[in-house]
């Protein structure tokens, strides 16, 4: 499971809207309204985690978020006692490995969300909604099934320990997976605000990067075509199900301007050895170190990214997408 601290999850092809067209000040300066309304420690907890993604590129910014709260952070979350109850529940995520399409892994998602809901509160509730979270990002689950994870994972988040962390699985699934949320809640918000933030930041992000093909890429050098930036890795099953897909736009949308940008942080070898056995025909490059990784706060793969042809960044995915969302996400860009 992703670590949350950084990132967003589940994404359909949402247009940025505000984030897009604001500075990182502006979109730091509304989360720092949002979060002081919230409580402590959760609000401490979301000005640290800001404060470390702004810490490289804007530390005037970062300085302002922390002299208050310097000393906090999310508490370190213990694994729970899985009571009889609840073991059956997690027995019952074997079902997953029985099914083949994303409608019926739907389907059982919500059958498992419901049953989650009616458990007894406490951490071990919310430890099987967070594994639910993971389950309902890889693919098209649809929105039912995205909603009742949500409304499972704000169920299950009342009766436990608070922490930055499962509110923004919460506000991911929400902001990302554009489904209502199924609470009004101060914390809620600075999470949501928080990935407008990371949004910001990705917006100004830039790489020069070289592709198997010794071509230097950039995104600076793209303007005027539709760029897909895509990270991954081999050794990531969910990143080699959505390549072929990606594969499939990228032939179909390659002569309308879309470029697709795939950015591994592996050796050479073991990239072009399997670049040379898939036969995929969309630059893939390189990024030993994983500075473009880093500038985009990727902290799980594959993610995607998609600007259009003025440089502005559209919409973003996290976890394997399918052909018909890069296909929503493309047409958010202008291209269909």
């Amino acid at each position: 499971m992703r670590s949350f601290l950084l990132t967003g999850l589940v994404c359909v092809g949402m247009p940025l809207c505000a984030t897009a067209q604001g500075t990182v000040q502006q979109t730091v300066q509304r989360f720092a309204e949002i979060s002081a309304k919230v409580a402590t420690p959760l609000g401490p907890q979301f000005r640290v985690i800001v404060a470390k993604m702004l810490q490289a590129r804007h530390p005037e910014l970062a300085r302002k978020l922390t002299p208050a709260v310097e000393k906090s952070s999310p508490a370190v979350r213990e694994e729970p006692a899985v009571s009889p109850a609840e073991a059956v529940v997690y027995r019952q995520f074997g079902r997953f490995g029985d099914v083949s399409t994303d409608a019926d892994r739907a389907r059982l998602i919500v059958d498992l969300a419901l049953q989650v809901r009616a458990l007894p509160p406490g951490a071990g509730k919310l430890d099987l909604a967070r594994n639910l979270c993971g389950a309902v990002s890889e693919g098209d689950m649809g929105p039912e099934a995205i909603t009742a994870v949500a409304q499972t994972m704000a169920a299950s988040m009342r009766g436990a320990p608070s922490d930055a962390t499962m509110y923004l699985e919460l506000a991911n699934l929400i902001h990302y997976g554009r489904v209502r949320p199924p609470m009004e809640d101060a914390a809620l918000d600075a999470a949501l605000e928080l990935l407008e933030v990371r949004k910001a930041l990705v917006q100004e992000a830039r790489f020069s990067l070289t592709g198997l093909d010794s071509r230097v890429y950039s995104l600076a050098s793209l303007r005027g075509k539709v760029v897909l930036v895509n990270f991954w890795a081999t050794s990531c099953m969910p990143c080699r199900k959505e390549m072929p897909d990606i594969e499939k736009v990228y032939r179909e949308f390659g002569h309308k301007g879309l470029v697709v940008l795939a950015i591994s942080t592996e050796e050479r070898t073991v990239v072009a050895n399997f670049a040379a056995s898939q036969g995929y025909s969309f630059p893939i490059l390189l990024d030993p170190g994983g500075k473009a990784s880093a500038s985009f706060y990727v902290d799980g793969i594959p993610e995607s990214f998609i600007f259009d042809r003025q440089g502005r960044l559209i919409a973003d995915s996290i976890d394997r997408r399918t052909e018909s969302q890069f296909r929503s996400m493309l047409k958010a860009a202008g291209l269909e």
